[in-house]
């Protein structure tokens, strides 16, 4: 008995720990928007992880008061995370994308996403620049317009690797790199 509860401790810590390194991970690997879907899980990867070695703690330990600290420290770390997650997906604007535009040669293409502040109607735009590099492809930001603040007027392209904006108060124009990278962001009061 004392054998099949030591393997199921083993397992249930290196199960534990794998979760927890994929929600620090999919922290790291964000970038990468079409990995994101399947590696940026933060709450499920953290919360599992968490209540796995809770019950790692609970079948390996053999001092009660260790293997009791030990459940109670991993089960209040899960429930940390789940709540951290939650208070943050509460006040999360919700985005839809409004438009793409892509560039020249089809190596970059501009998102638009529209929306509305968390606490106030106010209209809000993201700007991102998406590469296309197969799986490897990444997500830069190029800034957000507050409608509070300023009104997005125009954005396209200028050339193949330029962008122009064009806000309320002028024009910002953004280089981008040949890996993806602007030189620039609109402040545009977010």
């Amino acid at each position: 008995m004392h054998k099949h509860r030591s393997t199921a401790a083993t397992a249930l810590t290196l199960v534990g720990a794998l979760l927890c390194a994929a929600a620090i991970g999919g922290f790291v690997a964000y970038r990468f928007y079409l990995l994101r879907p399947y590696l940026f899980h933060p709450l499920l990867f953290g919360v599992t992880g968490g209540l796995a070695l809770a019950l790692a703690c609970g079948l390996g330990l053999r001092r009660p008061v260790a293997r009791w600290l030990g459940v109670a420290v991993c089960t209040a770390g899960a429930a940390a995370i789940g709540f951290l997650g939650w208070f943050a997906s509460a006040f999360a604007p919700d985005l839809t994308t409004e438009s793409r535009l892509e560039s020249a040669d089809g190596s970059l293409e501009l998102v638009v996403y529209g929306g509305s502040a968390s606490m106030a109607p106010d209209p809000l735009w993201e700007l991102r620049l998406h590469t296309r590099d197969g799986l490897l492809s990444r997500e830069y930001d190029l800034g957000c317009v507050n409608a509070d603040v300023l009104s997005l007027n125009g954005i396209d392209w200028t050339g193949p690797r330029t962008l122009r904006v064009t806000l309320s108060s002028g024009v910002v124009d953004i280089a981008v790199d040949g890996a993806g990278r602007p030189d620039r962001t609109v402040d545009g009061g977010c």
